[in-house]
């Protein structure tokens, strides 16, 4: 049966990814097999190399638009939207009576390339004021109904 992960978890994560490497200690190996193992826990296997090659082109893409310091606080604002909203603008319901955002899709609609096109036109429309940004000091646990999601945020991940 497939059970492929929504673009948005996908999306999240491997921006997650570039954050923690910025942040932390942490090789960008290590952070995406955590965030892959996370998602093979609930669906179709994603491999670490998907979120690993997006979380390179988004900190590339970040050093091409001189970032900065400001770096982490474009993927927090990225982040924040893509959790808060769907694609089209409405806001994301988390979850529902009949289902939730977390269900598994039957089609693949993720890879690399759609979900960076994705981050670089957010990113800009964030630094033109066109979407809203996280307020300071805005974490992943601060969204209700976040789930399994926020856990995995907040866990360490393994070094060997």
């Amino acid at each position: 049966m497939t059970k492929y992960c929504p673009e948005w978890i996908f999306g999240v994560f491997a921006a997650q990814t570039s954050k923690e490497f910025l942040s932390t200690n942490n090789s960008i190996t290590s952070i995406s097999k955590k965030y892959a193992n996370a998602i093979n826990e609930r669906y179709n296997e994603v491999k670490f190399e998907e979120i690993m090659d997006l979380s390179e082109k988004t900190l590339q893409f970040l050093s091409e638009i001189n970032a900065g310091e400001e770096a982490v606080t474009y993927i927090t604002d990225y982040i924040h939207y893509r959790v808060k909203f769907e694609a089209n603008g409405n806001e994301r319901k988390l979850s529902g009576m009949f289902s939730s955002a977390f269900d598994p899709v039957k089609i693949k609609d993720y890879n690399s390339d759609k979900c960076f096109k994705i981050f670089k036109a957010t990113v800009f429309s964030i630094r033109n004021d066109a979407l809203p940004k996280a307020t300071p000091g805005w974490s992943i646990d601060d969204v209700e109904d976040i789930d399994w999601v926020g856990e995995v945020f907040n866990q360490e991940p393994e070094l060997f």
